[in-house]
């Protein structure tokens, strides 16, 4: 792989490192990691699936934000 490319993992703490400070739309965190939103959202599920993220739908907008910090917050 040449150097500079991220890998899953990169893009895993990437996502998680922004959805620990706020929450967030899919089509916000492709914006913020420069890439397509189906690929955002192929991340953004499979870490739902996982069950590091918690998944809401507010509107029209699927938003995401970690597990651990709603945990914390009660």
């Amino acid at each position: 792989m040449p150097s500079g490319e991220l890998t899953s993992n990169d893009f895993e703490k990437k996502i998680l490192g922004l959805l620990n400070k706020r929450l967030m739309s899919v089509s916000q965190v492709a914006k913020e990691l420069g890439i397509r939103r189906d690929v955002a959202a192929g991340y953004l599920e499979a870490l739902k699936n996982q069950g590091k993220l918690e998944f809401h739908k507010v509107g029209r907008s699927n938003v995401y934000i970690v597990r651990e910090r709603l945990k914390n917050e009660k």
